[in-house]
């Protein structure tokens, strides 16, 4: 069990991570928010490895088509294998759509082999989406829970006895700072419900909250595959990096001020650096070990000491059983998928 530590966090931002030159010829692999950052960069080590197929998405749909071309302009790749693909996670919509458009198209036949679940944003303000939710909640949490299931039977699919699939979920040591708000859980009527509340905490809170949601959502799914598992899911933090997570605030010359300050005093990672735990934890690494697990600088790390006590083991198991019942009424497919690939808990 861990707890955030300000000594760990230096020892870890100075460290030179590894490249992985993994083998994924036969492969195909999906990089979500592909068009900047460390998805970008997760997308340019991925296509130098040459993988069968990459799949890269975003949201926006002239930055979705621009992609392959950056990734041939920075690997000198011919684009053969690439396929970009519209996904917005702050629409269920789109999420539903891009995951009939993916089962529809004969390049799902062979199934998919690693998701890296990438995408996520981070808003001061309290906004909701069409579908009624935090932004963040949805974006970081809830349609990446969707996604995740939705692309389970592809996953399955291209697993065999003696290689898993990969479920790889972005978060952030920011986890640790999200259990304070969780002291009087038990006494929730509804946990996505208080969540959802603008009265539940402020854009930070909510951020960090959204990244120990995600923990314990891998927690929970990997309890419920198989053993032997025919996917190893496990979350990531790339640790405090330059990036355009906290864009919503370019428009602030203040906040711009602090952010550069800020990545100047906690040694921010490039995005190169930041990438590299998502590709260790897609194609490298012990499968055993990662199953359920929490990487950081391409080690198995503890996560938060609140997910093992009793309170926490339970604040997990409601998490599931809302969130499933939930997108259930939001797709029809995720109480079959469910039922069909995972265990009961």
């Amino acid at each position: 069990m861990g707890k955030f530590s300000i000594v760990q966090y230096f020892r870890e931002q100075w460290k030179t991570l590894p490249i992985c030159s993994g083998d994924v010829g036969s492969k195909a692999v999906m990089v979500v928010g592909s068009n900047v950052g460390i998805g970008l960069e997760a997308s340019v080590h991925f296509a130098r490895m040459k993988p069968r197929l990459l799949f890269t998405t975003c949201r926006d749909e002239e930055k979705c088509e621009r992609t392959p071309e950056v990734l041939m302009e920075r690997t000198g790749d011919d684009g053969t294998g690439i396929i970009p693909m519209l996904l917005d996670l702050g629409s269920f919509d789109s999420v539903r759509a891009f995951a009939a458009t993916f089962t529809a198209e004969a390049c799902s036949d062979h199934g998919l082999d690693v998701l890296v679940a990438n995408a996520g944003t981070s808003v001061q303000e309290y906004t909701r989406t069409d579908d009624d939710w935090e932004v963040m909640f949805q974006v970081n949490y809830l349609s990446m829970v969707l996604l995740s299931i939705l692309m389970l039977p592809h996953l399955v699919k291209a697993s065999s006895s003696g290689s898993s699939s990969r479920l790889v979920v972005v978060s952030s040591f920011g986890h640790h700072f999200g259990v304070g708000k969780l002291k009087n859980a038990a006494q929730w009527k509804s946990v996505l419900a208080t969540i959802n509340d603008k009265e539940f905490c402020d854009g930070v809170d909510r951020y960090n909250m959204s990244k120990l949601l995600q923990v314990m959502f891998v927690r929970e799914l990997a309890a419920r595959l198989p053993n032997p598992t025919p996917v190893v899911a496990c979350t990531v933090q790339p640790g405090f990096r330059r990036s355009n997570l906290f864009r919503d605030l370019d428009n602030k010359w203040y906040a711009r001020t602090f952010i550069s300050l800020a990545g100047v005093l906690f040694s921010a990672r490039t995005p190169d650096q930041g990438s590299r735990t998502l590709v260790h934890a897609a194609v490298d690494g012990d499968e055993l070990a990662m199953h359920g697990r929490y990487l950081s600088s391409c080690q198995v790390t503890e996560e938060d000491d609140y997910i093992f006590t009793p309170e926490g083991k339970a604040f997990s198991e409601r998490l599931w059983a809302e969130t499933i019942d939930t997108l259930s009424k939001v797709d029809g497919r995720v109480p079959d998928i469910v039922k069909q690939y995972l265990r009961l808990g």
